[in-house]
C-alpha cells in the first residue's frame, strides 16, 4: 500500500501548490468566512502534517474537522451539497477520467441526462419484489453453497481464518448474480475455481489503481505508460481485460435469448432490465438508443452499468460486515444481546438489535469513509464557507460519526442502544440523512441502501447462530481499534483473523 500513501502525498502537494497560486490570483469573495488553516504554511499547507498522519488519514482528518471554527462537519452543509444544491455539484471530469477504464459510462460516473436514464432503470431492480428474491434465491443459495461449508471446514479444523476475506469473497459472488443474472462460475470444478479467482483479483487490482487515480491529478508519467501499455497502465489494461471478457460473453448471451424468455424469468437481473430498456419504444429507452446507436456502443454501456453495480456492492457490505464482528466482540454485552434476539428469532421477523448494531458499527467505520463532489458554479455553504466552481467539496461519514455535537459525548462508543426507541428494548429509530451519510442522500441516494441491510442481517445471523467467533488479531480492545487501508473502502488492514467453534 506504499503507493497509495504516496498518492495521498502527491495529492496534496498539488493541491497545496494550486491553493497558493489560485489565493494570489483570484479576489477574494465578498464577506468570506475566514478560512480555517491548523497548519498555515502558504505554500505546503497540511502536507507535512499529512505525510505524519498518512496512516491514520481518517482519524487526523476528523480532527482537523472538529477543530474547524465553523462547526463539526455540519449536517446542513451535507444536506446542501447532497441535495438542496444538487445540481451544482457534480462528479466532474476528473473523476471520469480516472475512472473510465473501469466503470466507463456506468451510473456511478456520469452526470446529467445520462445519470437520470440509468437511475431510472435501476431503480425497479430494488423493489420490494426484488429484495424477496435476493433474499430467498440469491443469498440462499451462497450461503449454503459456499460461506457455510467453508466456515464449517474453518470450525472443524480449529484453524484461524480471515473472515474479512471469506466476507469479501461471498460478496463478490452475490453481487455478480445479481448484476448478471448468473452465479459467478458457480462449478467447483479446478477450471472454474480458479477462474472465479482470476476475476475476484481483477475487480481488486482494476479497483485500487483507478482509486489512486482519483485521488491525484494526471501526470506526463501516466500518460506515457499507458502510451507505452506498461506499469500500472498495463495492469489496469490486464485486470480490465479479464472481467471484460466475462462481461460480454454474459451479454452476448443474454442477447441470445428473446425477450419473452428474459420477461419469463420473474425479477430480472440488472443486465436484463437494461437491456429491456434499451430495446423500448418509451421516451427513456428512445433516449438511451440515442446516445449509443451501435450494438457496440450498446454492449459497452451494458458492461459498464453492471460492473459499476458489482463495484459499489463488492467491498461495501462485506466491510461493514468485517467491523460488526470486531465490534462484536469488542463489546460482549452487544454481542449477548445479539445471540438473545437471534435465539428467541427463528423466523428472523424481529432484529431490531442486530439492525441497530449494524447501523452503528457503519457510524464508527462507513464502508465509504470519505466522498466529495466539485462545484460547477461558486457558492456559499449553510456554515458560511466560500465555495468557488471548480473547487472540490468533500465530506467524511467517518469523520461525522466521531463528532460529540452530532452524536453526543459517547460519540466513540459503540452503543446500538442509541438506534432503538426509548434507547432500550424498543424498536429500531433511524435518524436523518445528513447526519448519518453512510448511504449518501439526494437523488443520489444509494438505491441498494435495503438490499445491503437484508445481506448484512441475513449473514450476520447465519453465522453467529452456527458459530461462536474468537477474534484471534487485530485485537478486540476498543481502546486500541484495528488499522484501516488507505483504500475505496474501510477495509481493516491485515484481515480480521478469528477461530470459529460451533455452536450446540
Amino acid at each position: 500500500m506504499a503507493t497509495a500513501h504516496l498518492a495521498y502525498v502527491l495529492l496534496f502537494l498539488v493541491t497545496a501548490g494550486l491553493l497558493f497560486r489560485l489565493r494570489r490570483l483570484l479576489p477574494a469573495p465578498a464577506n468570506p468566512t475566514a478560512a480555517h488553516c491548523p497548519h498555515p504554511n502558504p505554500v505546503l499547507g497540511n502536507t507535512v502534517e499529512f505525510i505524519r498522519n498518512r496512516r491514520r488519514f481518517f482519524d487526523w482528518y476528523a480532527m482537523l474537522l472538529r477543530d474547524s471554527p465553523p462547526g463539526p462537519a455540519c449536517p446542513a452543509d451535507v444536506e446542501h451539497l447532497l441535495r438542496g444544491s444538487f445540481g451544482n455539484y457534480v462528479r466532474g471530469p476528473g473523476f471520469r477520467v480516472a475512472m473510465s477504464e473501469l466503470i466507463g459510462d456506468g451510473l456511478f460516473a456520469a452526470d446529467g441526462r445520462l445519470w437520470k436514464l440509468q437511475r431510472k432503470v435501476a431503480s425497479h431492480a430494488f423493489s420490494s419484489r426484488a429484495l424477496r428474491r435476493f433474499s430467498d434465491d440469491v443469498l440462499a443459495v451462497h450461503l449454503r453453497r459456499r460461506l457455510i461449508p467453508f466456515l464449517d471446514a474453518a470450525a472443524a479444523s480449529g484453524d484461524a481464518v480471515d473472515l474479512q476475506d471469506a466476507l469479501r469473497r461471498f460478496a463478490f459472488d452475490a453481487i455478480c448474480h445479481v448484476a448478471f443474472g448468473v452465479e459467478a462460475e458457480a462449478s467447483t470444478a479446478a477450471a472454474d475455481t480458479r477462474k472465479r479467482e482470476a476475476l475476484f483479483a481483477a475487480f481488486d487490482a482494476a479497483v485500487e489503481i483507478s482509486f489512486r487515480r482519483a485521488l491525484t491529478p494526471p501526470t506526463v508519467v501516466r500518460k506515457v505508460t499507458r502510451l507505452l501499455n506498461v506499469g500500472a497502465s498495463r495492469r489496469l489494461r490486464d485486470a480490465v481485460d479479464v472481467f471484460d471478457d466475462y462481461a460480454m460473453s454474459v451479454v452476448e448471451s443474454k442477447e441470445s435469448q428473446s425477450r419473452m424468455r428474459r420477461e419469463e424469468d420473474g425479477d430480472p437481473d440488472l443486465l436484463s432490465r437494461f437491456m429491456a430498456a434499451m430495446d423500448d419504444d418509451d421516451d427513456d429507452g428512445e433516449q438511451l438508443g440515442a446516445m449509443f446507436p451501435t450494438p457496440q456502443a450498446k454492449r459497452r454501456l451494458l458492461r459498464d452499468v453492471v460492473v459499476g453495480f458489482v463495484l459499489a456492492g463488492k467491498d461495501t457490505t462485506s466491510s461493514a460486515l468485517t467491523w460488526l464482528f470486531w465490534l462484536l466482540a469488542a463489546n460482549p454485552r452487544c454481542e449477548r444481546r445479539v445471540r438473545d434476539e437471534l435465539d428467541g428469532d427463528a423466523k428472523g421477523m424481529q432484529q431490531h438489535y442486530l439492525h441497530a448494531a449494524i447501523a452503528e458499527s457503519m457510524r464508527l467505520y462507513p464502508p465509504v469513509p470519505f466522498n466529495g463532489r466539485v462545484a460547477v458554479a461558486d457558492d456559499v455553504l449553510p456554515c458560511g464557507a466560500a465555495v468557488r466552481a471548480g473547487w472540490f467539496a468533500n465530506y467524511s461519514a467517518y469523520a461525522m460519526g466521531r463528532m460529540e455535537k452530532i452524536w453526543g459525548e459517547n460519540c466513540l462508543d459503540f452503543s446500538p442502544e442509541r438506534w432503538l426507541r426509548d434507547r432500550g428494548d424498543g424498536e429500531f429509530v433511524g435518524v436523518e440523512a445528513a447526519r448519518y451519510p453512510v448511504f449518501h442522500l439526494g437523488p443520489r441516494v444509494c438505491l441498494g441502501k435495503e438490499m445491503a441491510y437484508v445481506q448484512m442481517k441475513t449473514v450476520a445471523a447465519a453465522v453467529l447462530r452456527r458459530f461462536s467467533v474468537e477474534v484471534m488479531a487485530p485485537a478486540a480492545d476498543m481502546g486500541s481499534p484495528p488499522a484501516y487501508e488507505m483504500t475505496a473502502t474501510m477495509k481493516m488492514k491485515g484481515g480480521l483473523w478469528v477461530r470459529l467453534r460451533k455452536r450446540e
